[in-house]
């Protein structure tokens, strides 16, 4: 039986791996760089995986830090995770399929622009300010542990007194 989170989890796996792979796909040709169809598809299956666990991540702490109840059982969440795969599996092989055969040059070409765009533009404000985002990262850490540690449960390696 299907529950009601599974074909979300299935549709935002098709799209965020659709999304990355067209990217990825618009990129590497808008820069000219020789990297095999199979590999770009690999590569966005791998982020479409990647996001299933990140959103299962963020499930288990609104779970555990404000009790929402998100994730009913390990079986719920396995299964969420199964889902996830299955849509960044798919999407991964249709998108280089979709790109080759459908897309025209012109909107190759503008999907290039923004995927360079969107790899240079976070280049560009490290550059600039590096130092002051690794101390914001490292405060938002901190206040990420110390909301843990306010949480009334116990931070790994740091019993509640």
């Amino acid at each position: 039986m299907i529950e009601a989170s599974e074909p979300i989890h299935l549709l935002a796996a098709l799209v965020f791996t659709g999304a990355t792979g067209l990217l990825l796909l618009s990129w590497r040709d808008r820069s000219a760089y020789d990297i095999d169809d199979r590999i770009v598809a690999l590569v966005a299956m791998c982020a479409g995986l990647l996001f299933g666990v990140a959103w299962e991540l963020v499930e288990f702490l609104s779970d555990w830090l404000i009790g929402s109840n998100l994730q009913l059982s390990n079986l719920d969440t396995m299964t969420d995770l199964l889902w996830n795969d299955v849509g960044a599996v798919v999407a991964g092989s249709l998108v280089v399929w979709a790109y080759c055969r459908f897309l025209h040059a012109r909107a190759r070409e503008r999907l290039g622009d923004t995927a360079i765009w969107l790899v240079h533009g976070p280049s560009r404000l490290l550059d600039k300010h590096g130092f002051l985002m690794t101390i914001g990262v490292a405060l938002v850490a901190a206040a990420a542990i110390g909301a843990l540690w306010f949480a009334g449960r116990a931070v790994p390696g740091f019993p509640i007194a």
